[in-house]
């Protein structure tokens, strides 16, 4: 049995709130290391990247369903993230791959 977490509705997803998940250099390093992969990914996969400790990456995954981001879907133990890809390109087309994309940042 599944259960999605709370996350904001489409239309309560804000540009400020969205952008200053973004500004934190290691919730940029998971969405980018999200954005590289195809579909949901169990979080301890894309945070085995992140050299923090487990409550700290719990809390970043946190700041990004909350801004909108990513949907968390608990599934008995573990939890499944993934970017909101349509939600966010609906709402501010473009976004995710001005920001995620390796090139973009350099």
């Amino acid at each position: 049995m599944s259960r999605q977490l709370p996350q904001p509705s489409r239309d309560s997803i804000n540009l400020v709130t969205l952008l200053a998940a973004l500004a934190d250099p290691v919730r940029l390093t998971l969405m980018q290391a999200m954005y590289s992969r195809t579909g949901p990914v169990d979080c301890s996969v894309i945070a085995e990247g992140v050299e923090v400790g487990a409550p700290t990456v719990s809390h970043h995954y946190r700041v990004l369903r909350e801004a909108g981001l990513t949907m968390t879907t608990v599934e008995g133990r573990r939890r499944v993230v993934a970017i909101r890809y349509e939600d966010l390109e609906a709402r501010f087309p473009g976004l995710l791959a001005a920001v995620l994309t390796p090139t973009a940042n350099t």
